[in-house]
């Protein structure tokens, strides 16, 4: 399948007093349309910022980035929240759910951001939730949901509105293992079955391997990271 997103050549350069300090150097990368990509690197080293620019939440100093084979790197704020309302999911190692809304309230507020009428909006998050096993939690706050119900909850939203590509921010970084595990089947049954395109940011070997490619930054300087054998 052809790329879904391709950046060249990219820099994010940070003022930092009298002097710079390069965060992306150079980065080029192209993701293949239904692939899961795992970004790894240690603290510090870039991933973030690179998903950041990639996801078109944060702008470039100097570089192209195509999304569906369209420039995006100098496209307006306006264009930008349009683009990640309607083509992009975004889930965060915070599962940054309203606490007084319910799961299907949470879920559902994508869509009437989005204008859909008030009717489709519920169905479909009910529709989201169930797809994540979270059909008898719907009308549960955050606070009566575990941390793998609320991540699942934060996938179920970030999927709602059927985007092409969803980007993770250290999505099982306050799980553990075993709910981590869950989460990541999640996302890997949401690549299988609806062929949505996955980018990972991730210090989890464990989370990486399950990848179908891993890209490893170090000091702003992306390369290819070699899995271990099966």
């Amino acid at each position: 399948m052809g790329e879904i997103l391709r950046a060249v050549d990219l820099w994010k350069i940070y003022p930092m007093g009298d002097t710079e300090v390069s965060a992306l150097r150079g980065v080029s990368l192209g993701i293949s349309q239904g692939e899961i990509l795992a970004i790894t690197g240690p603290s510090g080293s870039g991933k973030t910022t690179l998903l950041n620019c990639l996801s078109s939440l944060d702008t470039v100093s100097r570089g192209e980035i195509y999304f569906e084979e369209r420039d995006i790197s100098n496209i307006s704020d306006n264009e930008r929240t349009k683009l990640r309302g309607e083509r992009m999911g975004f889930i965060f190692q915070q599962y940054q759910l309203i606490p007084v809304l319910t799961a299907v309230e949470n879920v559902e507020l994508p869509l009437l951001l989005l204008n859909f009428p008030a009717d489709e909006a519920r169905k479909k998050a009910l529709e989201s939730l169930s797809m994540l096993g979270l059909s008898n939690r719907s009308n549960h706050k955050p606070s009566e949901l575990s941390g793998g119900q609320q991540q699942r909850v934060a996938i179920a939203r970030a999927i709602v509105h059927n985007p092409k590509i969803l980007f993770a921010d250290e999505p099982t970084g306050n799980l553990d293992s075993d709910t981590s595990d869950s989460v990541v089947q999640a996302l890997e049954e949401l690549n299988s079955i609806h062929g949505i395109t996955i980018v990972i940011v991730t210090h989890d070997t464990s989370v990486s391997q399950r990848c179908n490619r891993i890209l490893e930054i170090n000091d702003g300087i992306l390369s290819e990271f070699k899995k271990e054998e099966e």
